[in-house]
């Protein structure tokens, strides 16, 4: 390949990421505010019926799914023939799980006699699968040829077009079938921009044996993986819905949902950031463990500050934004935000043995977690409802980060204490005052006690942090500059 060849392609991956980042920050921002609006218009048994239907949903496309796509992408010789066995695996996978979800939504629906809606939503959510899958095929070939532009064009349409069909639905007293149409109105959006405006090609059904037997030797080693992740994302939501109920499940759902938002914010960005590093750095093993350590540090400390206010003005939140309603979820959410920061550290560390073509190192953390999490809900769910569920969650991780931390040591060097016993200190101490303050001495929920905690807590935590680590804060923005400086040149023709 010529080096013009690699400055182009360069070039269209940074322009890539600079749209991606744009296109997540609408995105984010939108799902937030469609938050808000749909948890002040529906009840939390209503979010319970959906998050139930999902997880059936999902179960069936996670059973079927052996990395087609992934597949696709990565095999720069596709000729027509690897392409049209690729359409024939997709349908032919897909159609089938579909038909058997719509015979199956009758018998589910019959299983929850607190939930007579469950049966319509599935049917329904069925349909919507098919839509997925084409609008998928697409986005396949879009992402192959790094047409960038287009993908986050779509993304960022869908979402504005949820954002105005779904909270007007629930206004107007759709209940559960607001959220069906939330994600039905995103697909067939996705669909009409996918096959309409930036339709690749149309494809035809083929079949090569030889092809058929390399997508299964692709997909089979991810897909167990695959399969155990799904188990521990969503099997809480499956016991909680099933034992406790569409009401817990409402509040645990809507707490999960909020809590999602300090990672998606801080984390998300930064990986998408440093995965590339990391694969540069591979055979550098000091210049990738000083990448590693310093992704690590600033996650855990920009997470750390963001949930932790957020966490702090929380019962404000509620109460002047979506609703007493949901108080109940209040101790939940908090529980949860320790869940979503260390989960963003193991994507950080799953990004890293990707990258250095380690992936058994995952697969073998996400067994752990695994094992740990099925037994913990069922337990925490019986001890404690949604939040011995959560704390379960929250042991999940930890037992995730200390699983992942033992096969980091074989790849990359760097100390634990010096990484974490700052950033958790301060957070304790910090969040520790903010909570007092609460208890204590603010009463009322009010915009001026969410100010008053958010300056305490931050001006604490920063000042904790400088005073302990204003050398390594130094170092790690000079680091980030570097990087940055690095991708502003690959701009360059």
């Amino acid at each position: 390949m010529s080096s013009h060849t690699h400055t182009d392609i360069a070039r269209r991956a940074v322009r890539g990421s600079a749209y991606g980042i744009v296109a997540s920050g609408v995105t984010i921002a939108l799902g937030f505010l469609r938050a808000i609006l749909l948890a002040r218009f529906l009840a939390p048994e209503q979010f319970g019926i959906f998050t139930l239907a999902m997880f059936y949903v999902v179960l069936l496309a996670q059973v079927q799914a052996f990395g087609l796509d992934q597949a696709l992408i990565s095999r720069q010789d596709a000729t027509d023939r690897v392409e049209q066995t690729y359409v024939t695996l997709r349908i032919g996978l897909m159609l089938p799980a579909a038909l058997f979800l719509v015979a199956l939504a009758p018998v589910i629906g019959r299983f929850y006699p607190t939930m007579p809606a469950l049966g319509g939503v599935l049917l329904l959510l069925a349909g919507l699968e098919l839509v997925k899958g084409l609008s998928t095929m697409q986005e396949t070939w879009l992402t192959r040829d790094l047409a960038f532009r287009q993908l986050a064009l779509t993304n960022v349409v869908a979402s504005v077009v949820m954002t105005l069909v779904a909270p007007t639905l629930a206004w107007l007293g759709w209940g559960v079938w607001a959220l069906v149409a939330e994600l039905g109105s995103g697909l067939l959006t996705r669909l009409g921009m996918t096959w309409g405006l930036f339709r690749v090609k149309f494809p035809r059904p083929g079949w090569d044996g030889t092809t058929v037997r390399w997508f299964w030797e692709y997909g089979k080693s991810a897909w167990g993986a695959s399969n155990l992740y799904f188990l521990v994302d969503r099997f809480d939501d499956f016991w909680i819905g099933t034992t406790l109920g569409g009401v817990a499940l409402g509040y645990y759902s809507r707490a999960y949902e909020f809590a999602r938002y300090p990672r998606r914010v801080v984390a998300n960005p930064l990986v998408s950031v440093f995965q590339p590093v990391f694969a540069r750095l591979q055979a550098d093993r000091l210049r990738l463990s000083q990448a590693v350590y310093r992704a690590a540090y600033v996650i855990l400390r920009a997470g750390f500050l963001v949930a932790g206010a957020f966490a702090l003005v929380m019962p404000e939140f509620i109460h002047l934004v979506i609703g007493d309603q949901w108080m109940p979820m209040l101790l939940t959410f908090r529980l949860m935000l320790v869940y979503t920061l260390l989960d963003a550290l193991i994507v950080l560390g799953a990004q890293l043995f990707f990258a250095v073509g380690r992936p058994q190192a995952f697969q073998r953390t996400a067994l752990a977690q695994t094992l740990f999490f099925i037994p913990a809900v069922m337990i925490g769910a019986y001890l404690g409802g949604i939040n011995g569920v959560a704390l379960a969650a929250d042991g999940m991780l930890l037992v995730g980060c200390v699983v992942l931390y033992r096969y980091l040591r074989g790849v990359v060097d760097f100390s634990l204490a010096r990484l974490v016993a700052w950033p958790l200190s301060a957070l304790i101490i910090a969040g520790g005052t903010g909570l007092a303050l609460e208890q204590f001495w603010l009463e009322g929920s009010t915009w001026a006690t969410a100010a008053i905690k958010l300056v305490l807590f931050s001006g604490l935590f920063v000042g904790l942090l400088l005073i302990g680590e204003r050398r390594d804060m130094l170092e790690g923005a000079r680091w980030i500059g570097e990087q940055l400086r690095v991708k502003g040149m690959m701009r360059r023709p």
